[in-house]
């Protein structure tokens, strides 16, 4: 049996947020996540890419976006990264070996140098194959500035010995490549975790790696695992490591279990300012009893580190979790993009948000999204992380969104010149409604930032049977008190029953105004 639950959430927060961004909805076709976003060395639109775990490469020319499948000679599957070193682009993504079955052919990460997108050509590297061995969660950074090593490209990620193991004999560790262009391949793998994790994908296991370069070419990694945050060095291009150091506690750890999402993380991501010599580091853990959004700084090369600070500048008790950075190099300016559930106090709903830190403590909010999105629920793969880029005054975010078509899309939005709006705020709050999954039950949620009048139908239909039901729900809300979740009501489903359509109308009690929206689901 499957049971939906009805209830809506109102909000009424202050935020800043960015006018004349530009939302383009990149893909809506068989549920994409986990998106990636590169802007090119010129900062223009023109050089904007973005990729999704359903293999495809989105581009922007002559003022339209255009997307292509990837395709690789070692296959292409999930987890993808895009990064420019200079003017070349790379990508790096999970491997589909041929001729070995799921879980097999997860036997090493995959980097593309891409020449040219449409039509599409590239050059594939084998990195880390380790017979019987999983490699997974890739991530890349370059160094274009440093005398010595110049035009490297480096990539880490995490090993199991067997993926989703409990047998304690099995580990996790955390792995290294390196690109030179003047070889024009990657090096042997190499192990730089001193200790090892389990193989469960979860707290105790090390996992999220990604590196950034210093001032003089000094490679500077991090990584989750144990409840901490660790940190490794490199001053000689990542032949030689230093001694794990532990840099911040990880409370409840990088494996977070959040309401209404299939799984969620605080893994850690790290940025260098080179003209300072200051190394960032962001990751999300609940010190305070809910996930925050946590940044630390060293001035040293990571000899010693700040204090934690609070990046979310909420004063809820909702979640915070997904971060990601950048750092503008003109600037120094640290963006960190993020999911926020401020505005649901269920935590069912989110937008994403950019926030900027400055040496002075600075910190400034942008919301970045329109509206609120709602979660699809646990049982709904949903990805890993967002991404975003900063490049000469162009900021760009991409993120997964979800529909009533029950389906997810990538969505991204973009600025230039950023700084000309980032203290505008456009206050286009919107009435919005979604389904979410959990255990094999599903519930019709609505979030409104408005007083309002509301008549939905739900038709559920039972192809076995052959046999429809209709329900009907109404609802008025007229209070000034904001942040609540409404149950509405319940709709139980069989094994073989399913909504396939969704109307609803939307009445705005402040302005007068209605809208109408239906929908029909596929089973």
């Amino acid at each position: 049996m499957l049971k939906i639950t009805l209830l809506f959430t109102f909000f009424l927060t202050p935020f800043v947020s960015l006018g004349q961004m530009t939302y383009v909805v990149l893909d809506g076709e068989n549920n994409p996540n986990e998106p990636s976003v590169v802007i090119g060395p010129s900062g223009s639109i023109s050089s904007l890419v973005a990729a999704s775990n359903i293999n495809n490469l989105y581009y922007y020319d002559k003022a339209k976006w255009f997307k292509i499948m990837s395709t690789s000679p070692l296959g292409v599957y999930g987890d993808p990264v895009l990064h420019y070193s200079d003017s070349v682009l790379f990508f790096a993504h999970l491997s589909k070996t041929p001729d070995k079955e799921y879980g097999d052919w997860f036997d090493r990460i995959v980097v593309q140098k891409i020449h040219s997108i449409s039509p599409w050509d590239e050059t594939s590297y084998s990195i880390g194959y380790n017979n019987g061995k999983m490699q997974d969660k890739p991530w890349l950074s370059s160094d274009n500035h440093s005398q010595k090593f110049n035009g490297n490209v480096y990539v880490t990620w995490t090993e199991f010995d067997q993926y989703d193991s409990n047998d304690p004999e099995h580990k996790s560790r955390i792995r290294f490549s390196k690109y030179t262009p003047q070889k024009d391949s990657f090096s042997n793998a190499i192990t730089i975790s001193d200790s090892t994790g389990n193989c469960t994908d979860g707290d105790s296991t090390l996992e999220g790696a990604t590196t950034a370069i210093g001032s003089y070419g000094e490679v500077y990694a991090v990584w989750a695992g144990h409840d901490k945050i660790w940190f490794d060095k490199s001053l000689d291009g990542g032949i030689s490591w230093g001694v794990d150091q532990v840099i911040a506690n990880q409370i409840n750890g990088w494996d977070m279990d959040m309401p209404n999402i299939n799984r969620a993380n605080g893994m850690p991501f790290i940025q260098h300012d080179k003209e300072k010599g200051i190394i960032y580091v962001c990751w999300a853990d609940e010190q305070n009893g809910n996930a925050d959004i946590w940044l630390i700084h060293s001035r040293d090369q990571g000899k010693t580190w700040s204090d934690r600070i609070r990046v979310n500048q909420d004063t809820t008790k909702s979640h915070q979790y997904f971060p990601n950075m950048v750092i503008d190099e003109l600037t120094g300016i640290v963006y960190i993009a993020y999911y926020d559930f401020r505005s649901s106090p269920s935590n069912s709903f989110y937008n994403v948000y950019v926030n900027s830190y400055t040496l002075n403590g600075e910190i400034f909010e942008y919301k970045i999204t329109k509206q609120p999105i709602a979660l699809p629920g646990k049982d709904i793969f949903y990805g890993d992380y967002l991404d975003l880029d900063v490049q000469k005054a162009t900021l760009a975010v991409v993120y997964t969104s979800y529909n009533l078509n029950n389906q997810s899309s990538i969505e991204m939005a973009y600025s230039k010149p950023f700084t000309k709006y980032m203290n505008q705020s456009n206050n286009t709050h919107k009435n919005t409604l979604g389904i979410q999954y959990n255990n094999q039950k599903a519930k019709l949620i609505c979030n409104t930032v408005h007083p309002y009048e509301l008549t939905a139908k739900i038709i559920v239909t039972d192809p076995k049977a052959k046999a429809k039901q209709v329900f009907k729900f109404t609802d008025t809300y007229t209070d000034s008190e904001v942040n609540i979740d409404r149950v509405l009501g319940d709709i139980t489903l069989s094994e073989t029953e399913y909504i396939s359509k969704i109307c609803y109308k939307m009445k705005n009690m402040a302005t007068g105004k209605s809208k109408t929206r239906k929908y029909k689901l596929s089973y």
